[in-house]
């Protein structure tokens, strides 16, 4: 068997010119004007966040897609509007031809074409959208020994399975070779997440030692700066634990975590793309750096220090065929910075002493006489900011059915400034107060009221004239714009 290195000088070296790659297909099941997406192969690599849309032709549920490559790729394909939806990875060559049979109803894609057997065969390995999420399972076994020799099974076992394939002529030798960089990455991914999660565990500098030395043959086996190995779709989530946790605590002399002193908060970003920039290095890194930026700014957290780090990508790589992707997602951050600077609206109203309001009862005795619907948010809720999309239609069905509008946060005092810049960038018309600690203790206390430490948001509330909660777990904003009530 040949060596990693040696397989991914082979399957970059081995095709050569570009050739064109076309996959047809055909969704069935009343996909109705539902559309598939597509990661889009830049340089070979495969992201989630870099992808484009199909239209089926001609309202049949029929498409083809047609694209120039020099090498081996991973694209990936999956229906918008469907939930649950099971998700297809293609390892496509140059000048082959493939179809993928897509089945709404029933939830499913199948693959068919060149390497056929090995399409169906990959189709059914683990594919998480995070390998972290695989690694959960085995979190339960902290031997490193035993770890180790538990994920090299399963890989002995893809490995069999696919090698058996091309013995009988089944899959091509490109095709065996990309699929093997990528299992191996996985693996390498897993078993790295694995270890690092030990370094959280163990107590002291020197019990982490052992698990360095592990992690330091991962790492040197399945180099993070090759560019061949790029061509996993697994590589950006290994690199990207390689370089903002083992770097860091590769570092470290104590028992004090390295990543705390060295990232200042306001610089968090800018840090970790230096340390990218000492690592990586060609195709790597900016294919990494083009990730990181994409998967920060799609967080809304609207850090203006994004906007500087795009700016110098932009500069770094003007050609780069990633940014017209990033572009989308760093315009809202413009645009973020650009509200908070402008003064509240009229229609954005601060209830009074709200530092000593502790119970949601005494947030809505000054708003009786109309009913109220309480919106309960924080920041960092993505789920809460995605509703707020809603707000436009949402004010105005509510002025329609006298409903006043009350928004709770969450929030911890160390984020007021994020808290009003919000309110600002969402234009959250209505009451608005933060809760302190006493009356966030109340909301859990009405959330469950069992427990009284849990509670989930975003969270609504319906109240009438008099104050009295009529529905305690009211409909979301899309809930309510959906069918124009809101009740």
């Amino acid at each position: 068997m040949k060596s990693s290195s040696v397989i991914i000088l082979l399957l970059f070296i081995s095709v050569g010119n570009s050739k064109e790659i076309v996959i047809t297909g055909q969704i069935t099941g009343e996909a109705g004007n539902k559309q598939l997406v597509y990661t889009v192969p830049i340089d070979g690599t495969c992201y989630g966040g870099f992808s484009d849309t199909l239209k089926t032709i001609d309202g049949t549920g029929a498409f083809e897609l047609k694209f120039e490559s020099e090498y081996p790729v991973f694209i990936k394909f999956w229906l918008t509007d469907v939930k649950k939806f099971k998700s297809v990875k293609l390892p496509v060559e140059p000048d082959n031809h493939y179809h993928i049979a897509v089945d709404a109803r029933a939830e499913d894609i199948t693959p068919s074409g060149a390497n056929e057997k090995g399409l169906i065969l990959y189709a059914g390995l683990p594919d998480p959208a995070f390998v972290e999420m695989e690694a959960r399972d085995l979190r339960k076994d902290t031997s490193l020994v035993s770890i180790h020799e538990k994920i090299m099974k399963l890989k002995q076992d893809d490995s069999d399975k696919f090698k058996a394939l091309f013995d009988v002529g089944e899959i091509s030798g490109s095709f065996y070779d990309m699929v093997k960089i990528d299992r191996d990455c996985y693996y390498a991914a897993l078993e790295a997440i694995l270890s690092l999660g030990e370094l959280y565990r163990r107590d002291s500098a020197e019990n982490r030692c052992d698990v360095l030395r592990n992690l330091e043959k991962i790492y040197a086996q399945y180099p993070v700066n090759s560019s061949g190995l790029t061509v996993s779709t697994f590589w950006n989530e290994y690199a990207r634990h390689y370089l903002q946790t083992y770097m860091h605590y590769s570092k470290v002399n104590d028992d004090r975590d390295l990543v705390s002193e060295v990232v200042k908060p306001d610089a968090r970003h800018t840090c970790l793309m230096n340390e990218a920039k000492a690592c990586l290095s060609g195709k790597a890194l900016e294919f990494y750096c083009a990730g990181e930026l994409f998967s920060e700014s799609i967080q809304k957290n609207y850090e203006k220090e994004l906007i500087s780090l795009f700016e110098q990508f932009k500069k770094d790589y003007p050609q780069s065929k990633y940014t017209q992707y990033i572009e989308p997602v760093i315009r809202p951050i413009v645009e973020y910075h650009k509200a908070a600077e402008q003064p509240f609206g009229e229609s954005v109203v601060f209830m009074n002493n709200q530092a000593d309001v502790n119970s949601l009862e005494e947030a809505i005795k000054p708003l009786k006489g109309k009913k109220i619907y309480i919106d309960i948010w924080a920041t960092w809720c993505g789920p809460c900011k995605q509703e707020f999309e809603n707000n436009e239609a949402l004010k105005k069905i509510l002025a329609d059915n006298d409903v006043q509008m009350l928004y709770i946060s969450i929030d911890n005092d160390d984020r007021e400034k994020q808290w009003q810049e919000n309110i600002k960038y969402y234009n959250l018309a209505g009451a608005h107060i933060r809760a302190n600690k006493t009356f966030v203790t109340d909301l859990h206390r009405r959330f469950d009221k069992k427990a009284g430490k849990h509670i989930a948001i975003p969270w609504y509330i319906l109240v009438d004239e008099s104050g009295n909660i009529i529905r305690e777990h009211a409909r979301a904003p899309s809930q309510i714009v959906k069918d124009g009530k809101p009740m």
